[in-house]
């Protein structure tokens, strides 16, 4: 799953029984991380839950949500002004603030920094988030879908500048009334000149302009230990020193949280109707600013047929498979129910209906050849769900359906390179509390998590005309009828919303906001 910073509104245990992950009295904690080792740490180029969190200790956004107020407010950025159009926006930067290597932080290493997102040819992750910024055409040559950018003449996007040593200003290619808020985003990080001379050299070594360091060397596969950086000027957390545990299995992530190696865990599906007994007065609910998704590939021209979508969501039973799941409930959409603008039964083709998915299957001549369904070999439930999902289209529409598992990571690889066959699971949680930012991402033509690989002018002109819409209530009917197309072409067949659900050490207790969700790094210490 790809998944941005989820938001989630939460309720908690009572936190009255002992055990720590860490040392008694010590602020420091052990977060697992149940994925895969991160490769390198460079949020420029990661967009994925895991290095978002490592991310969020190392460097500092220019703005962030206030988890009290639920207000903007500023932490690099001194001020973030637009003009009256909402298309050229001018950010000033606090002065004193420095990396970890020394450095003065300044409006050219942001620029810099983004410059080299905005290369096409860099192929880093976060690249689509600045194809708002004029001058991005120009890095971003036609290029043959899931190819690489061939390196271009020009080098800098034609919308950036710097003004001075502590501004600098973002003329876009249209007015984005929501951009203020898009810079919370830690994929607009900033890097040291250093970083900058020589990424590749510094991914297991990052320089970063956050509250942590790195404490240790970090070679593949290690823990990262982050240590507290005396330099920051802003409002840092309680822990003197962090480490992150990557355990891939989310059952023995779990488990370890038990014999009181971590410090706090999230709860995998196979828990969901133990967790509370397991670990009493220990535990951290929450509703998920997220959704789950099945991605048809749309460079599969079996999939071509609208209809054939739409038989297939239609066969799904979704409360079947939210029961399965746990603490999940039936998705009637394309974004998480807590969103300004979320709508209920937003999706005409999410209800359950056999007979109809049938002759939709029928008008749409039918589906060739075996169906393919992806998942995790990772997950303690990925056969699971793939299976539950594979036996209602089996059932309900008379498919023959094969499964493949796969690691998360080689199943991005081959979708990314056009190369998967059959469907996969997905997921997305917001960077930015918008309902933009579950659209343009995944259904703008160019958008960082397109997972489908789909691409309708219709819809990219819609969300241009939301973009540019000053009024939020008016913006938000244009995003809506963004997310109207998206359903009705359906790249993406909406599953379920989950609740998650997190253990958490005696000695902690983890920040909890209805505006910006449930942390251990924020940890209150007792």
């Amino acid at each position: 799953m790809a998944l941005g910073l989820a938001l989630v509104l939460a309720s908690c245990g009572d936190g009255k029984s002992s055990g720590s992950g860490s040392g008694s009295g010590s602020k420091s904690e052990v977060i697992a991380i149940a994925a895969d080792p991160l490769e390198y740490i460079n949020p420029l180029n990661e967009n994925g839950s895991p290095g978002i969190q490592v991310a969020m200790a190392m460097f500092a956004p220019l703005v962030t949500t206030d988890p009290e107020t639920g207000k903007l407010q500023n932490v690099m950025a001194d001020s973030v002004t637009p003009d009256k159009t909402s298309q050229t926006w001018t950010i000033k930067l606090k002065a004193g603030n420095t990396f970890q290597n020394g450095q003065p932080l300044t409006a050219k290493d942001y620029v810099d920094s983004w410059n080299m997102t905005a290369m096409g040819s860099n192929a880093w992750k976060n690249n689509g988030f600045f194809s708002k910024v004029e001058g991005y055409d120009a890095l971003n040559p036609p290029t043959a879908d899931g190819a690489t950018p061939k390196p271009t003449a020009v080098k800098t996007l034609s919308g950036l500048k710097q003004i001075d040593d502590l501004t600098f200003s973002v003329k876009l290619k249209v007015p984005f009334s929501q951009f203020g808020l898009t810079l919370q985003y830690l994929g607009l990080a900033p890097l040291p000149e250093e970083v900058r001379k020589n990424p590749d050299a510094y991914k297991r070594k990052p320089i970063g302009n956050g509250p942590f360091k790195l404490a240790a060397d970090w070679n593949a596969g290690d823990d990262i230990k982050l240590a507290k950086w005396d330099g920051y000027k802003g409002t840092a957390p309680q822990a003197d020193s962090i480490t992150y545990r990557f355990i891939p299995n989310a059952d023995t992530a779990y488990n370890e949280f038990l014999a009181g190696n971590v410090d706090f865990v999230d709860v995998p599906s196979t828990k969901v109707k133990s967790f509370k007994t397991d670990a009493p007065d220990q535990w951290v609910t929450s509703i998920s600013s997220g959704a789950n998704y099945l991605v048809i590939p749309a460079w599969d021209p079996r999939f071509k047929n609208p209809k054939l979508r739409h038989a297939f969501s239609e066969a799904i039973d979704r409360k079947a498979f939210a029961d399965l799941v746990g603490l999940s409930e039936p998705a009637k959409g394309l974004v998480a129910p807590d969103m300004a603008g979320y709508r209920d039964n937003a999706c005409k083709y999410c209800d359950f209906d056999a007979a109809k998915a049938k002759q939709l299957l029928q008008e749409a001549g039918g589906f060739s050849g075996p169906l393919n369904i992806n998942y995790n070999t990772s997950s303690a439930t990925g056969q699971i769900f793939a299976e539950a999902i594979g036996n209602m289209l089996r059932q309900n529409l008379g498919l023959t359906v094969k499964y493949t598992g796969k690691q998360s990571s080689e199943i991005g690889e081959l979708a990314d390179s056009r190369k998967l066959d059959g469907l996969r699971f997905s997921g997305w949680g917001h960077d930015y509390p918008s309902i933009e930012d579950y659209l343009t991402p995944m259904f703008k033509s160019n958008g960082d998590a397109n997972f489908a690989g789909y691409a309708n002018p219709a819809l990219d002109a819609v969300l241009a005309k939301g973009d540019a819409e000053p009024d939020p209530e008016k913006a938000i009917k244009l995003y809506q009828q963004a997310e109207d197309i998206a359903l009705e072409d359906m790249p993406l067949i909406p599953l379920y919303t989950k609740s998650n659900a997190y253990l958490h050490s005696a000695k902690i207790e983890p920040r909890v906001s209805k505006f910006v969700g449930v942390s251990a790094l924020w940890a209150t210490f007792k």
